[in-house]
């Protein structure tokens, strides 16, 4: 099997060389690049074309999700895995819905790692099982979640709409159609609701 040409994009510069490292070492990827912001990758993307992007979803400026969505539509010949620290579904569908080939934990053992990577770079789809269906009786559609878990971590309208790359005023309107739908009578009360349901 050829080795795999790979790109590494994390803002956390030790976690960057770490990777480096177990994948250099397992003598099936070599490591062309790393960059520590979706900007600059994507200007490396538009005169180099490599077999596969692992790719940190929190990042300053372009979050994961957006960058892979660009290079999806400029890039499609290229595979696409976003790491994250936490198991957050809702950004694993996400992430699925805008191209991503694979949605892997940072804290997973190295070698399902490198195994999960290598199945990606086989063409097939490395996600959580419980990513690919929706909340079983959510009354809140995907983005209406993704946006609770936000004001969960106490992030401001403003905030929310920076992340996610959306108005304030829809960051707004989706708060109160939230609060609405679950029949709570303010953002506090919501949030109790969406933690007894198991939404958040």
């Amino acid at each position: 099997m050829e080795v795999i040409k790979t790109i590494l994009v994390d803002d956390h510069i030790l976690f960057c060389e770490g990777l480096e490292r177990l994948l250099t070492e397992s003598n099936q990827f070599n490591i062309l690049k790393k960059f520590h912001n979706g900007k600059n990758l994507l200007e490396y993307l538009t005169t180099e074309t490599p077999d596969l992007v692992i790719l940190d979803i929190e990042m300053p400026g372009l979050n994961g999700l957006d960058v892979v969505k660009r290079i999806t539509l400029s890039k499609p010949s290229v595979k696409v895995v976003l790491l994250s620290m936490h198991d957050e579904n809702i950004y694993a569908r996400e992430a699925l819905a805008q191209g991503a080939c694979g949605f892997l934990n940072k804290s997973m053992d190295s070698l399902l790692l490198i195994e999960s990577l290598l199945q990606v770079s086989q063409g097939k789809k490395v996600f959580p099982i419980i990513s690919q269906h929706a909340q079983p009786d959510s009354p809140l559609s995907e983005r209406e979640i993704m946006i609770l878990k936000l004001v969960s971590r106490g992030l401001t309208n403003e905030s929310i709409s920076q992340e996610l790359k959306i108005s304030p005023l829809t960051v707004k309107s989706h708060r109160k159609n939230m609060i609405q739908k679950l029949k709570a009578k303010n953002s506090a009360e919501l949030l109790m609701k969406a933690f007894e349901r198991g939404l958040i």
